[in-house]
């Protein structure tokens, strides 16, 4: 029941007793994700779209982008603006589903951008960007990782280039968190239930 009342309170962005860790997702689907090897370290993980929204997760390892209306704040920095995705939703001529995401305040006005699994269906990449004064229609190969990628692996698609850091650690009690290097412009943090927890360096 302690962990339940944790999850959720970190679902909500509300503080928790720092004696409470780790969160427990043994009950859940994020532990078999993971392939481990002899000594229990991750060498792998199937990371699906919802470590990206911070929706639940059913196990599912079909990369789709399942129905999701949610709305998450990072914990790190401490005044960036909650994040809204709703989706799939219709965009322009594409065939293609897309989800949206929002920021609900933003430091500089509303951003919303809209993202779709990109051609090799190994991403989630940007097909339009939404900022005061400015409109950019993208052909963004990914931001955000999907699909089965190993500890320290880096990949480069187009103008994109991830690299794995940590694919499968516990942070700030929440366990089953992603850490990776994007474009060299920032490290993020995402984890189950919140999706982007944390801003390491540079901006989203």
């Amino acid at each position: 029941m302690r962990a339940t009342l944790i999850a959720a309170a970190l679902s909500a962005g509300l503080p928790f007793a720092a004696t409470a860790c780790p969160v427990d997702y043994s009950g859940t689907a994020w532990p078999a994700a993971t392939a481990r090897d002899a000594d229990g370290k991750p060498v792998s993980r199937f990371i699906p779209p919802e470590l990206y929204t911070g929706a639940t997760w059913g196990g599912s390892r079909e990369l789709a982008l399942r129905p999701v209306s949610v709305t998450r704040k990072p914990l790190i920095p401490s005044d960036h603006p909650p994040i809204a995705f709703s989706g799939p939703v219709e965009w322009g001529d594409s065939a293609r589903p897309v989800i949206r995401r929002s920021r609900v305040s933003g430091r500089s006005g509303a951003v919303e951008q809209v993202f779709a699994i990109n051609e090799r269906g190994d991403g989630l990449g940007r097909l339009e960007d939404r900022r005061p004064g400015r409109v950019r229609q993208m052909n963004e190969c990914f931001k955000f990782p999907l699909g089965v990628w190993t500890q320290g692996e880096e990949r480069r698609c187009r103008e994109s280039v991830i690299k794995i850091l940590e694919i499968d650690f516990t942070y700030q009690c929440v366990p089953h968190a992603l850490k990776f290097h994007w474009n060299n412009e920032g490290i993020y943090v995402f984890a189950p239930d919140r999706g982007l927890f944390a801003v390491e360096h540079g901006t989203d």
